[in-house]
């Protein structure tokens, strides 16, 4: 705790990881969630005390995580990691993702793409695209947006989960968590 990270955190902090895990490299369908509880200052994020790690991996892996547990992933800063503690996905009919990066510079490709990967995954859904973002890659700079897949049924919802939507899964993209409802963007 006490300790910052620069904003775009993400490819030292999946370099860590495999670096202490290196089956996560080689696992299609690991992601790295972004971290929970990092707080904006001064053009970094203070890692504290309720910051979260939070890995996608199968179930088949799910054991191979324990290897992490107790690690020092340096950030430059320290990340502690504390016990792990598995989770089950859940059936919800609202999904949301803070970025998918599909390669789309702009909203037109990127709901084409993604209405390709909807069709790719047997989905029946609809989708809502949110702000545009940005997945900084060394001097890369790959453009996303936030995207809300609503109407889904419970196989749906948990296949969106486990395979994620677009690149970059392993640096945060595409991956989609429980949202309350439609209701909460204006619809």
């Amino acid at each position: 705790t006490g300790n910052s990270v620069d904003r775009d955190y993400a490819v030292g902090l999946y370099e860590a990881l495999v670096a202490a895990a290196p089956w996560l490299e080689d696992e299609p369908l690991a992601g790295v969630h972004p971290n929970k509880g990092l707080t904006p200052s001064a053009g970094t994020l203070l890692i504290g005390g309720r910051t979260r790690l939070v890995l996608r991996v199968p179930d088949s892996r799910v054991a191979a995580c324990e290897v992490l547990q107790g690690q020092a992933l340096a950030l430059p800063a320290p990340l502690h990691v504390g016990n792990a503690s598995p989770r089950e996905l859940l059936a919800h009919p609202v999904l949301h993702a803070r970025l998918v990066v599909t390669g789309a510079d702009d909203e037109g490709e990127f709901l084409v793409d993604i209405g390709r990967a909807i069709t790719g995954l047997d989905l029946d859904c609809e989708t809502i695209v949110g702000r545009r973002g940005e997945l900084r890659i060394g001097s890369q700079v790959w453009p996303g947006f936030s995207l809300m897949l609503h109407g889904l049924s419970p196989e749906e919802s948990l296949r969106v989960q486990a395979h994620g939507i677009g690149l970059h899964r392993k640096l945060g993209c595409g991956l989609f968590v429980p949202h309350k409802s439609v209701a909460a963007v204006g619809l």
